[in-house]
């Protein structure tokens, strides 16, 4: 398997993740912050009643529309997104203030993630170990990755920090040269929740290598031109569908794990050995686009670069509405 399709399962376990642990955006508000939270912009990272999420790179200051912040006894998520379809990734393994670079040591599970996407059809910028990652073959790249959580309030539930780092991604499908792109002045200061259950009413079901998979947790997104539907088995464990948002009923479309129309993918567990995809089927048979309800059936075979595990996916269906 070439480095190509590496970067995508490292990327996508961060996507599919963060995902599954959230399937709610605070509303949109013009600057991303809510009116009555408009105080203290001039020090973000004084836990305060701020909401914000911006990061400065090529000559721009980002600043997020929509944002979503998971805190829980497993790990930390925070994710920040334009209207554009551009959006940040952070995954923090571990729950406490402090600073977290690419070697700080954990016993989580849960890898450390810092990723800026340009939005759907694009491939984003990972950051990884310098030293041990897939970029590490190139003398130009050069991690700087560094999230500091300054405060966790558990009563008033907000997280406050900054963040930087350097992403990269491959040119071209050889693996044979990397573009870079720095990322600094990185804060947040949000609400977070441990866990949003989906709204009522939703069902997915599917099999396991010939087993029921029941889920714990039913969750759809829209983000990126994409939904994503998940059914989540626990903290972690999940099966995914992503379909494109337009999709009309009646559509069936084969995927792979490099097609950008339809996805499938089972998580196992938090790291990168645990994330498989591959080929399948997807078929919609109802979609709203104005109640934002979707219906359809799915199956496929999934494998891992990491692991020779092979899993098939089975009998899998989905009626939920998406957010």
């Amino acid at each position: 398997m070439n480095l190509t399709k590496r970067i995508f399962q490292l990327t996508a376990l961060f996507a599919f993740f963060s995902l599954a642990s959230c399937s709610t955006d605070i509303e949109p508000y013009e600057g991303g912050i809510p009116p009555s939270n408009q105080t203290d912009n001039s020090n973000p990272t004084n836990p305060s009643t701020t909401s914000v999420f911006k990061a400065d790179f090529d000559g721009q200051t980002f600043t997020a529309n929509t944002t979503q912040a998971i805190v829980n006894s497993n790990y930390m998520s925070i994710t920040g997104t334009k209207t554009t379809g551009e959006f940040f990734q952070i995954t923090i393994p571990g729950v406490a203030v402090g600073t977290y670079t690419m070697h700080s040591p954990t016993t989580s599970a849960m890898p450390f993630g810092l990723l800026y996407s340009p939005g759907s059809g694009n491939v984003p910028f990972l950051a990884t170990d310098d030293q041990t990652g897939p970029f590490a073959s190139f003398p130009s790249y050069v991690d700087t990755s560094e999230i500091v959580i300054t405060n966790i309030d558990q009563v008033n539930k907000r997280i406050v920090g900054t963040f930087k780092f350097t992403g990269a991604r491959f040119v071209g499908t050889s693996g044979t040269s990397i573009e870079t792109k720095v990322f600094t002045s990185g804060v947040f200061n949000l609400p977070f929740t441990n866990d949003v259950p989906a709204p009522a009413g939703n069902s997915f079901t599917a099999k396991l290598n010939g087993n029921n998979f029941v889920p714990t947790n039913i969750s759809g997104i829209k983000m990126s031109g994409m939904i994503s539907l998940i059914g989540r088995r626990g903290n972690v464990e999940n099966i995914g569908v992503v379909v494109q948002d337009n999709v009309t009923a009646g559509t069936t479309v084969n995927f792979t794990a490099f097609s950008s129309d339809a996805r499938g993918q089972y998580v196992l567990n938090s790291t990168p050995q645990g994330v498989f995809g591959g080929d399948g089927t997807v078929t919609v048979t109802f979609h709203d686009t104005i109640a934002k309800r979707i219906k359809g059936t799915f199956s496929f075979h999934a494998t891992s670069f990491f692991d020779p595990a092979v899993f098939d996916i089975t009998a899998g269906t989905f009626d939920i509405t998406y957010m």
